[in-house]
């Protein structure tokens, strides 16, 4: 009775329909910089093309170890994938900014260890959000998800098609598959919720794609005769394009969303059953078959293209002559790829395991030891020109405000190489507490042997200014206690997770233990788009700690870019336009530091002016590079405002006293 399951003929209509999956994911990735369900369609295909390679090789043949399909997908995925990381390797090298090529070496080691999505989860990425930009391999999680979809698959579903056989019935296949769906779609609408990143990139929340998928494949291997094949079609292709269309930027998908891609999906491999529709006709073309047949190494290779396109001419869009050129150069490289590489050891019978197996370590080697090799080189001169700096005297500046400079400052490769490698002390000592902790800790810095004793307390805008605190507190002969969490101002705002308003009722509560001298604190909160503010909160705080006779100093907020400074820094390296990594003032600030209107329950130390002119915040002065990213100051430069920032901190420390 499961002879149905082995004989199935090939549908050039699916490829075709991976070939749509491929275009529009390039569409908008190029000219819309949006998600367009395409992944998703990808993987319901692979979902269906691999139930019928499992169950046609256990009731046909007897096959019930998985290594035989292991090392198929071997053969199959390890050439494109290893060359297409290969060259980006090398690409990375020449093209990207020194700023992010220790977070690419990491993605691309990821990404041949088939991880990639993991490794984003860990960064807490965004896909394609602006705040930091991509990685040219970032596009490796869905092949990552598939890697470990491939590896779970023959062991769930081998098990499943050995009790159908033994009970003579179908039903352990589709109850097993239906309970999978349910179970991972009811995690993936949970997890949305909660984390939308963390729901994109998982793999739990992804799975029920691929098994819609194999649950098509059982549907139509026991389905007599499929009704409204046309509708089913019709409807397949609109959910499809107008999903890709019409779903909104920012929608998150793995949840509900996307069920609009795979049910499209799902309708077309539905609808080609019995015969071909409008639709099914439509994807059967050579053109589309020819491109589905390259479809997945088309989407490895655009990626990279794409944003080292931009990189290299500095582009932030893409025209569409630009967009049809990257498309063409993408599925050039593809059928290359495919069809002069992959397609020679495609004739490799599944059985031959080991041939397999060695295939995939012979193109993944070269991969790990050239990345390594140059992980190695970036550490080396990283941690040489880290030295190299510390041990540099910084003459702190000595005026009392910038101003814009003729000749715009271009900073070197090792220099950006360690911008974001330099960060406080308080993190090396493991006193600034994590995003999620809910434990108030701290350590000493300043003069240790002091009585006198001030207390930093606040997120990572407070904590930037530990390099200054430091060395002014053993110049002037008081302790700096730094209490500081990551994400967690002192006074939970809107966006604050649970552990920080656990942290918050702790650290007031540390602070009144302690009876500092002054508490140093933020006191506005500057946040991209939106006028600088006092949250309510924030003055809520401020009482609290006053009432108990314990004075408050209110540092201002520096200016916050929608966009990571070094890494502008380098991509307008070679622009006219001296003002690309420059702000207006207007668009961080208010006109006048508005602590001013509580001076009764706090003291301001406003230090706008070493950030911005009159008219403009730009992103470097005299030589030294501002911020470490898009809102932090970078320790050369606090190092440099030290003299500013102390004499400001003496008046208002003389104010309290």
């Amino acid at each position: 009775m499961f002879e149905k399951y082995t004989h199935h003929e090939y549908r050039n209509d699916i490829q075709g329909l991976r070939a749509i999956g491929a275009i529009i994911i390039m569409v908008f990735h190029i000219w819309f910089n949006k998600v367009s369900g395409g992944v998703d369609v990808f993987f319901v295909v692979s979902g269906f093309l691999m139930a019928s390679i499992v169950l046609k090789g256990y009731f046909l043949n007897g096959t019930v170890s998985p290594f035989p399909f292991w090392g198929g997908v071997i053969k199959r995925v390890a050439p494109s994938a290893y060359i297409v990381l290969a060259a980006t390797l090398i690409a990375s090298y020449f093209i990207s900014s020194p700023v992010l090529i220790y977070t690419v070496l990491h993605e691309i080691i990821a990404s041949a260890l088939h991880l990639e999505n993991i490794q984003l989860i860990r960064l807490s990425v965004d896909y394609l959000s602006t705040g930091r930009p991509p990685s040219p391999v970032q596009q490796f999680w869905a092949l990552s998800i598939q890697m470990q979809f491939y590896v779970v698959f023959p062991l769930v579903l081998i098990p499943l098609a050995y009790f159908a056989k033994k009970r003579q019935t179908s039903t352990p296949l589709f109850l097993g598959i239906i309970v999978i769906i349910l179970a991972s779609f009811a995690y993936a609408t949970m997890l949305v919720k909660d984390d939308p990143a963390m729901s994109y990139f998982n793999p739990l929340s992804r799975i029920w794609e691929f098994f819609f998928g194999s649950l098509s494949f059982l549907l139509i291997s026991n389905a007599k005769k499929i009704k409204y094949r046309q509708i089913l079609g019709i409807l397949g292709i609109a959910l499809i394009i107008g999903g890709a269309i019409f779903i909104p930027r920012g929608a998150n998908f793995s949840g509900p969303i996307s069920l609009i891609p795979v049910l499209g999906a799902v309708f077309i491999i539905m609808s080609g059953v019995g015969g071909q529709g409008v639709v099914n006709k439509l994807l059967s073309n050579k053109f589309l078959v020819f491109l589905g047949g390259i479809s997945f190494t088309i989407y490895l290779w655009h990626w990279p293209i794409l944003i080292f396109y931009k990189e290299y001419f500095g582009y932030e869009s893409i025209s569409l002559i630009q967009g049809l050129m990257i498309m063409s150069v993408s599925t050039l490289l593809a059928y290359f790829t495919s069809k002069k590489i992959e397609s020679p050891f495609r004739r490799i019978p599944r059985e031959k395991v080991l041939v397999n197996f060695s295939i995939g370590i012979l193109f993944f080697l070269p991969v790990m030891v050239a990345a390594f090799a140059f992980r190695h080189e970036v550490v080396s001169t990283t941690e040489s020109a880290k030295i190299e700096l510390e041990q540099k005297s910084i003459e702190p500046f000595t005026g009392d405000k910038i101003y814009l400079e003729n000749e715009s400052f271009k900073p070197d490769r090792e220099r950006l190489l360690t911008i974001k490698q330099r960060v406080p002390a308080a993190y090396a000592a493991g006193c600034n507490q994590s995003m999620d902790g809910e434990e108030v800790t701290t350590c000493d810095f300043g003069d240790l042997t002091s009585d006198r004793e001030i207390v930093l307390a606040g997120g990572s805008h407070a904590v930037q200014w530990i390099t200054a605190l430091d060395s002014i507190g053993k110049e002037n002969n008081f302790k700096v206690i730094n209490m500081t969490k990551a994400g967690c101002p002192l006074g939970v705002v809107e966006e604050s997770n649970e552990s920080c308003h656990i942290w918050n009722e702790e650290a007031v509560e540390k602070i009144i233990e302690i009876a500092p001298h002054a508490v140093i604190t933020n006191s506005t909160r500057t946040v991209v788009d939106q006028k600088e503010f006092i949250p309510q909160s924030y003055i809520d705080t401020w009482k609290v700690i006053s009432d108990n006779e314990i004075d408050v100093i209110g540092i201002r907020d520096n200016p916050r870019f929608g966009f990571d400074v070094p890494d502008c820094l380098h991509r307008s390296r070679n622009a006219a336009d001296t003002d690309t990594c420059v702000i207006d003032r207007t668009e961080a600030l208010l006109p006048t530091d508005p602590t001013i209107e509580y001076q009764d329950i706090i003291t301001g130390i406003d230090m706008s002016d070493m950030f911005c002119t009159a008219e403009k915040c730009p992103t470097t002065f005299s030589g030294k590079i501002m911020y470490r990213d898009a809102e932090h100051i970078s320790i050369e430069y606090a190092h440099f405002i030290k003299d500013t920032f102390e004499d400001k901190l003496k008046e208002a420390l003389s104010t309290v006293s």
